[in-house]
């Protein structure tokens, strides 16, 4: 499977579904790492991922546990296009990263991924509702209220919590607002770096169920 740098192992992570890669899963799985290593520093730098492979299924739910440095958002933000690896080869939706530019990896993952960030990064000038439909206006795709409104409701937001803005918000609240944000384009794959870090643990259940989502290969 590849190891991590030297605070841990993928061997003391644990992957709910995550399989090794061969030909088949190679062509079918919308995620997958041949191979894959993340260097920082110069010259031989230090190694945060190191040959690591690994595919993710269509319909599948994995979670990744590790202690504090052992390469868990290095094999996120790789396996996402937003970090570029040392070595080795990144197939997203079908399609290997290394070919594809940088502006067209950013149209990738607009109109066919979701993320929920570990810092959130929702805009504090925008309202909810604004924040919400972010990715699909930067698609320049029409976000219509109605389906603002169901992403909203997905995550138990509503009503006039629409129209505040992020700092009128309580951090559990800030983190429904970057799910229903990860949900609202209906993608194939959510990249999540701890998305229930700030919720009370029955509504992080319930959002924990939400992110399972269909296990059939539909989009959320």
């Amino acid at each position: 499977m590849g190891r991590t740098g030297a605070a841990g192992t993928l061997g003391y992570m644990l992957t709910d579904t995550a399989e090794k890669v061969d030909s088949v899963t190679a062509t079918l799985a919308p995620v997958v790492l041949e191979d894959v290593t993340k260097r920082y520093g110069r010259r031989r730098g230090v190694p945060a991922l190191d040959r690591v492979s690994l595919s993710f299924g269509a319909g599948s739910f994995t979670a990744v546990l590790g202690v504090s440095g052992s390469g868990k958002s290095t094999l996120l933000q790789c396996a996402a296009g937003l970090e570029r690896p040392s070595a080795g080869t990144v197939r997203l939706c079908g399609t290997d990263l290394a070919g594809l530019s940088q502006r067209r990896q950013a149209m990738l993952r607009r109109q066919r991924v979701g993320f929920v960030f570990q810092d959130l990064n929702l805009l504090p000038e925008l309202t909810v509702e604004e924040n919400i439909a972010l990715p699909l206006r930067l698609d320049h795709r029409r976000a219509g209220r109605a389906d603002i409104e169901l992403a909203a409701a997905r995550v138990g937001l509503g009503g006039g919590q629409l129209r505040r803005r992020p700092a009128e918000l309580s951090g559990g609240q800030q983190q429904r607002v970057a799910i229903a944000r990860a949900l609202i384009t209906r993608p194939e794959v959510i990249f999540a770096d701890e998305p229930t870090g700030a919720l009370d643990p029955h509504t992080a259940v319930g959002v924990l169920r939400l992110l399972r989502g269909p296990r059939t290969g539909r989009r959320w």
